[in-house]
């Protein structure tokens, strides 16, 4: 245990410091996913109209994580991570407020306009660590920052579960208004990175096409894509899963969330030594290969919701495959990129963050009009499910395809 531990003392403090950032916009993101449709409940909005107002997020950081990624190039990340940790959690107030308001055109654009905020730090935080950071402890760095991000998520919900039995006044809104305002210690944090940095290798823009590896790159994309965007259909609107088909309520899905990342948590502390045992290729296919069959388990609750015992079914698969499928994030994040080489970072960052959000803008949109057609949303997890399992398969091949290249150049 204490060789174990001595991996993640060799983590730089400016790079916990950064650590410290990515937590406090966390909270708004934890907050919001297990609240903010709740809330938009409580103001009378449809689960298809909550969707599609959720969607103008992700475009947004579609829209502009390449163009990001090109312009910091060769630049100085830390001005934009503060620029990040200053706009997201007054962006994330006022769109609380806009929402107390019913003003749905203003709800639109500041859920754009946190996108962009958000994305500022999720983007760079990754290609300014491996930059910067301890080369001996990268997948250590990357593991805590998973780690510390998802324990966001049961400080949230365990505060969701217990304040408003102390007082009234703890509603969702006041909660999403409390964890916002917490945000803003990331900003103390930022102004604390270091002036100095190592600076990515500067590629001019007319250079674009030709400098950066662009079939490596692609290469590794397919992977993110296709579990993006099945992750689109069902990841945003879980909580409107359960709420709909299980009669599940704020405060029940935020405990059940506490459950579920405490044990994403421990595992992510774990992936290091799971990696070094056992490898890319049986941890990142063992584990999703399990998260999905759980996901599967989920969906199918929809069918016997009338028996008593469905709901425990759903807790028990909602549990499980939280830490299955969060353990080999790292993980892939890792082979992605080491696949894809140091020049291509900072690319390969902005663009997972863009397939992501616009997989799941895209989600979104589909699922508000399967949603008007009443499909069941049991039929929208198993569309997850197929894309899942192609991702997998690809995933699969791609830790074989590293391998070969790894032992190639040894």
């Amino acid at each position: 245990m204490r060789s174990y531990a001595q991996h993640y003392l060799k983590i730089p403090r400016f790079i916990l410091y950064l650590i410290v950032v990515d937590v406090c916009l966390q909270l708004i993101n934890a907050e919001f996913t297990l609240q903010l449709n709740f809330l938009m409940l409580e103001h009378g909005y449809k689960d298809f109209e909550i969707s599609s107002m959720i969607g103008n997020r992700f475009l947004t950081v579609l829209l502009c994580s390449l163009p990001l990624a090109l312009w910091v190039k060769g630049k100085k990340l830390k001005p934009f991570i503060v620029a990040g940790s200053i706009g997201s959690p007054i962006v994330a107030m006022l769109l609380i407020w806009a929402i107390h308001i019913h003003n749905s055109e203003l709800i639109r654009i500041l859920m754009a306009a946190w996108g962009i905020t958000f994305s500022l730090v999720q983007v760079l935080a990754m290609p300014y660590t491996l930059l910067n950071g301890n080369k001996d402890a990268e997948t250590e760095s990357i593991a805590l920052f998973f780690a510390a991000g998802n324990f966001t998520m049961i400080i949230c919900g365990a505060f969701n579960w217990l304040l408003p039995r102390f007082h009234s006044f703890f509603n969702v809104e006041s909660l999403l208004v409390m964890f916002s305002g917490i945000a803003l210690v990331g900003i103390f944090f930022a102004r604390s990175l270091p002036d100095a940095e190592v600076l990515g290798s500067k590629i001019p823009l007319a250079n674009v096409h030709t400098d950066y590896d662009w079939q490596i790159i692609m290469r590794a994309l397919i992977p993110t894509f296709m579990i993006a965007f099945g992750a689109g259909f069902t990841i945003p609107i879980i909580n409107l899963f359960f709420y709909h088909v299980h009669g599940m309520g704020a405060e029940a899905f935020s405990l059940m969330n506490v459950f579920a990342f405490i044990l994403v948590t421990i595992g992510g502390f774990m992936v290091p030594e799971i990696k070094r045992r056992y490898g890319f290729k049986f941890s990142i296919t063992f584990f999703q290969g399990l998260s999905i069959v759980a996901l599967f388990i989920l969906g199918t609750t929809e069918w016997y919701n009338g028996w008593h015992g469905a709901l425990t079914v759903a807790i028990v698969a909602f549990i499980i495959r939280q830490p299955l499928m969060n353990i080999a994030a790292p993980m892939t994040s890792e082979l992605t990129m080491k696949y894809v080489g140091e020049k291509n970072r900072e690319i390969i960052s902005a663009l997972t963050a863009a397939i992501w959000s616009g997989s799941w803008f895209a989600s979104a949109q589909i699922f508000a009009v399967l949603r008007e057609m009443n499909l069941s949303y049991s039929n929208i997890v198993f569309i997850t499910v197929v894309f899942y399992i192609v991702g997998v398969t690809w995933y699969y091949w791609l830790i074989r395809d590293y391998e070969r290249i790894t032992k190639a150049d040894q």
